[in-house]
């Protein structure tokens, strides 16, 4: 085996190994050693793969089945396995939906290994840049977020199942991004599912339990749209291969694998009508929410997107139907997301909602948008990751995730204030990553007008509540001394951990040009003409320059400017302005929501009223064209 092989499989066997161990122990000490160890092993080998892979100026690196024995039948049996295991949980839990989709499942996974002889129909595993990008993601932002979980969950009584679940994400993660057969990339797709019935639950509460079986019910229908789609691509296209998945002359039922896929990607990612088991996932520990927005979960689903995106391009009958899904997921979320003040349900609206633009990139099928959504995965996964994680160390000081109770938190955790700050401003305002695609995303859908109104209100919202977020968080609180950041108390871990990742964020936006030519570049020049070019200060397109180094010099003035000349004295801090009333007492502000719970639930019920019938329309269509 080459290097690189040796490593692709060290970053998904080790995690499922270290699962296995801290399950075995069972003791804090070994599960602190052994996720710290998997964390710097999944860093460093994700790292080493893509310096190997660079060495050989981004060449597509093959595995095939032969080349990992015994893995081969290990993950078939485990595949067949995993789907009976889902049958007993839908038993159990008395789920005739759960019992009923694991039972086709199997069924179906039955036939599959038998039609092929429990062989694969093309290379096992393939790893190319996009694949590169999302063991990156995975591995480090995940291993991240693992580090900071160990302090959030140090009281907890079932650590060892909390980091088992984890740990085997991490590696059902990686395996499923570097699979090619999609027999392979189904049982980890299942792995990741079962991992997040496991973790939404952990707690055991009624609410978790709820969640977790209404996650489980979508993801799990999800799964059997997925190997009904592999069943038909064997038919179709007489493989199960990615690799071999036509990129013309698709037509009729010809185009149902394609259809069935997405509508899979739309059930992992959370997209309309499928996001409640996203928006219930926030009764589980942040650490989890963060994995599941951020590292791991609902990245999949948009990263099969993404894969399927040269075929998709060409199947010019259901690609304007992923559009309007993701269109549509982008501007609901945004509408619901200024309808929260839990900082959770803010987070997770707005998951769906980016989710929801790299899905509409896919569906515009210019080679700009399809860009444009790749740049979007990868800084989408940072910020919102430190965002999350940010939440969770102010809940556990605040004792609340309510964004009316951060006011005034620059004051008391500046630490934290600060993490928040660089997480929105990487998210809404030039030159940050995120703004950058979504600069792009503008650029490619000009000429689709009700993708530019839905965007055009979408990103008017997003300024409006993560604005509204961060001014409470910096407001001047009514305290009598100010925490500057070197008396923060905030425990050393979460300053790491924290810190890493606000590194990252900005780090990172300032190099897009290289993140661009050198990560993003090379997988779309395997399928598409290059929309893009760029070098280490700008990026070019058609439609005009986006200067990242004078967008980044200008913001970076305004906001020391800013820091220099907005500084309140002792006197502002702990007497609160008034308009020249006076009060004994303290007194809080509140912002002020106009909705009410019940006109919420009834634009999320819209919301996915639209998301059925276009989901709907996704299938009928392929039906409707052989027909015709």
């Amino acid at each position: 085996m080459s290097v690189g092989e040796v490593l692709a499989v060290i970053l998904f066997l080790v995690p499922i190994i270290g699962a296995a161990v801290v399950m075995a122990v069972q003791r804090r000490q070994a599960t602190v050693g052994t996720v710290a160890s998997i964390s710097v092993v999944l860093v460093l080998a994700s790292v080493g793969l893509l310096l190997y892979l660079a060495s050989s100026s981004f060449e597509v690196l093959v595995i095939e089945a032969q080349d990992l024995y015994p893995l081969g039948p290990v993950l078939i049996a485990a595949d067949l396995l995993l789907t009976g295991v889902f049958v007993l949980i839908g038993w159990r839990l008395r789920s005739v939906l759960i019992a009923g989709a694991a039972a086709i499942n199997l069924l179906l996974t039955i036939w599959l290994a038998f039609r092929t002889d429990f062989a694969e129909t093309g290379p096992a595993m393939v790893i190319d840049n996009l694949a590169l990008i999302m063991v990156l993601i995975t591995s480090i932002v995940g291993s991240i977020i693992a580090i900071y979980a160990l302090r959030y969950m140090r009281e907890d009584p079932r650590q060892p199942q909390f980091f088992a679940a984890t740990l085997l994400f991490l590696g059902g993660m990686n395996a499923a991004v570097l699979s090619n057969d999609l027999l392979w990339l189904f049982l980890f797709w299942d792995v990741t599912t079962l991992c997040s019935f496991l973790l939404i639950g952990h707690t055991g509460t009624e609410a978790a339990r709820s969640a977790a079986r209404r996650a489980l019910i979508i993801t799990l229908g999800g799964a059997t749209a997925f190997i009904v789609a592999a069943a038909l691509a064997l038919e179709n296209y007489g493989s199960m291969s990615l690799q071999d998945f036509p990129v013309t002359g698709l037509d009729g039922l010809a185009l149902m694998p394609l259809a069935l896929l997405a509508v899979a990607a739309f059930t992992k990612s959370a997209l309309l009508p499928f996001q409640s088991w996203l928006l219930g996932a926030m009764v589980a520990p942040t650490p989890v929410s963060a994995l599941l927005h951020s590292a791991t979960m609902v990245n999949l689903g948009v990263y099969l997107l993404l894969r399927l995106s040269p075929s998709i391009v060409s199947a010019t009958s259901i690609n304007w139907l992923v559009s309007l899904v993701g269109g549509a997921s982008f501007l609901a979320s945004t509408i619901l997301a200024m309808t929260q003040s839990n900082a959770k349900r803010v987070l997770a609206w707005s998951t769906v909602g980016n989710l929801g633009l790299i899905a509409m990139c896919v569906g515009v099928s210019t080679p700009l948008a399809i860009t444009a959504g790749i740049i979007l995965l990868f800084y989408h996964s940072i910020s919102k990751a430190l965002m999350f994680l940010s939440v969770g160390a102010a809940k556990e000081h605040l004792g609340s995730e309510d964004i009316e109770d951060m006011q005034g938190m620059r004051t008391t955790m500046p630490f934290v204030s600060a993490a928040l700050f660089i997480g929105v401003i990487t998210i809404v305002l030039p030159p940050f990553g995120m703004f950058a695609s979504k600069w792009l995303i503008s650029s490619a859908a000009t000429t689709f007008p009700l993708l530019i109104f839905l965007l055009g209100i979408g990103f008017a919202g997003l300024v409006v509540f993560y604005f509204k977020w961060i001014g409470n968080v910096l407001s001047a609180g009514p305290v009598s001394e100010r925490v500057t950041l070197r008396t923060d108390p905030l425990p050393r871990m979460y300053k790491w951990t924290l810190g890493a990742l606000m590194v990252g964020a900005v780090g990172l936006s300032v190099l897009i040009g290289p993140v661009l030519r050198y990560l993003i570049e090379p997988f779309i020049a395997l399928h598409f003409a290059l929309p893009i070019e760029s070098n280490d200060l700008s990026l070019f397109t058609s439609s005009g320059t986006f200067p990242v180094f004078v967008f980044l010099l200008l913001t970076g003035i305004i906001f020391l400017g800013l820091a220099f000349i907005v500084r309140p004295g002792k006197e502002e801090i702990s007497k609160p302005y008034a308009s020249g009333e006076e009060f004994e007492q303290e007194f809080e502000t509140r912002g002020i929501y106009f909705t009410t719970e019940a006109t919420v639930a009834q634009g999320i019920k819209l919301s996915e009223g639209a998301g059925i019938l276009l989901v709907a329309a996704l299938i009928a269509v392929p039906l409707l064209l052989e027909v015709i």
